[in-house]
């Protein structure tokens, strides 16, 4: 399968990732939320590098590789989607995608200085655009509440490490090119990481977790699992720029469904939203066009 279709499949995937997970996440602790997360995504993870890759091609692998995918594990999951929970709690759902939409922006910057990959000087124009159309969403009201004009920080900084993790991502390949197993090892280094973490901010690991979100937390967790390795394959095969726009589709897909799975106040559409996520992904998708041309 190309890359382009790996990008698709995985943009389509993320959009329905991030409704239902913050459905799966209305009722409980965001850090919980995420530790959940991770444990399922990295148990499908690895029951599926052991039933279809040959595990024996890591004992082969440089030590770098490994460091690589473990900080990639940190940046995009640990980081990521602990800022991803948050801001779906924040902001909701809709608001949170069309803040990651912002993610090729920094994925292109960070391809062309620490990849090679083309950025020519008109691309600032898709940023400048994009830009505006986060600051159009961060203009938002809310009848349910008083007026909210901050700027969406913690959707913003899953968009700076799901921009930067690909650099990691790449130079593991370089030492380890099975995208599955290379995925499956930085989930699990983020999963060992959070635990860690919350044993000590909590002193222990167990959550309240209402008995009607634990469906929505598992079909979410396989959600993201099964998108992340598309994502992956997508990194391993075409430039960053052109696989992380692409993936941009999550933006429509978790707009557009939000509002009937979630059903929040949060979640409505408004036209200042629509017109915010259309510069957001115009801009985008005038960073990849003038950098291939």
């Amino acid at each position: 399968m190309s890359g382009i279709l790996w990008a698709i499949m995985a943009g389509v995937g993320f959009g329905l990732f991030q409704a239902f997970h913050r459905r799966a996440n209305q009722f409980i602790d965001a850090f919980g939320a995420t530790f959940i997360l991770l444990i399922i995504a990295t148990t499908a993870m690895g029951a599926g590098s052991a039933l279809t890759q040959d595990l024996s091609v890591i004992g082969q692998a440089p030590a770098w590789a490994f460091l690589a995918f473990a900080l990639a594990g940190v940046v995009q999951f640990f980081f990521g989607w602990t800022f991803l929970t948050l801001s779906q709690q924040r902001d909701g759902a809709s608001r949170t995608g069309i803040a990651i939409a912002a993610t090729p922006l920094i994925g292109s910057v960070s391809a062309a200085i620490f990849l090679d990959e083309p950025l020519p000087v008109v691309t600032f124009v898709g940023v400048m655009l994009a830009v505006a159309g986060v600051a159009l969403i961060a203009q938002r009201g809310n009848s349910a509440g008083p007026r909210l004009a901050a700027v969406p920080w913690f959707g913003l900084g899953s968009a700076f490490c799901w921009g930067t993790a690909p650099l990691f991502v790449r130079w593991g390949l370089d030492g380890l090119d099975v995208p599955l197993i290379g995925v499956t090892l930085a989930l699990a280094i983020a999963a060992v990481l959070y635990a860690v973490a919350l044993a000590i901010r909590l002193g222990g690991l167990r959550f309240d977790v209402p008995r009607a979100s634990y469906g929505w937390i598992v079909f979410s967790s396989l959600l993201a699992a099964g998108a992340i390795a598309a994502q992956w394959q997508a990194w391993d095969l075409i430039e960053v720029a052109v696989a992380i726009t692409l993936m941009q589709l999550a933006t429509p897909v978790v707009v557009l469904t939000a509002p009937f799975i979630v059903g929040t106040e949060m979640e409505r559409l408004t036209p200042a939203l629509l017109l915010g996520m259309a510069a957001v992904i115009a801009g985008s998708m005038l960073v990849v066009w003038t950098g291939q041309a």
